[in-house]
């Protein structure tokens, strides 16, 4: 029963939190689908295509494609492995790294303004509510 109603308060709470925090983000020069694979790479650098395949749910050749876009604007590579040249790995570039960091800038600022509404025991809470969700999230294993 009270799994049911975690499932339920799950299902309203996060499109809640995006609605109030992530909907009216800044734009960025490349699309948030992009954007999240360039994330993706930087904080697994120099992985397979088939990794971030799985990691994104995004089909092989979808993921060539958008990453055909990324090389093309210069924010990624791909790099062969040298003991199997069919394997691909991407590895992000200088200028993806000044992306998602001029990118990780505006979104710090825009949520800062959004918490200036809060008081300072409100966001000590929520600091302390967040650390304790992601302890309890931590025995989520995958199945």
């Amino acid at each position: 029963m009270e799994r049911g109603k975690l499932v339920d308060n799950f299902l309203v709470f996060f499109p809640f939190v995006y609605k109030k925090l992530m909907r009216d983000m800044p734009v960025s020069d490349i699309s948030r689908q992009k954007l999240g694979l360039l994330q993706l790479i930087s904080s697994n650098d120099c992985n397979t295509m088939s990794y971030y395949s799985n990691k994104t749910m995004i089909s092989k050749p979808n993921l060539t494609v958008m990453a055909d876009k990324l090389i093309e604007e210069n924010l990624i590579e791909r790099m062969y492995d040298p003991n199997d040249r069919r394997v691909i790995n991407l590895k992000i570039t200088e200028k993806g790294k000044n992306v998602l960091e001029k990118h990780k800038i505006k979104v710090k600022e825009t949520l800062l303004k959004k918490f200036e509404m809060l008081g300072d025991d409100e966001v000590k809470r929520l600091n302390e509510l967040i650390n304790e969700m992601e302890s309890i999230m931590k025995n989520i294993t995958r199945e």
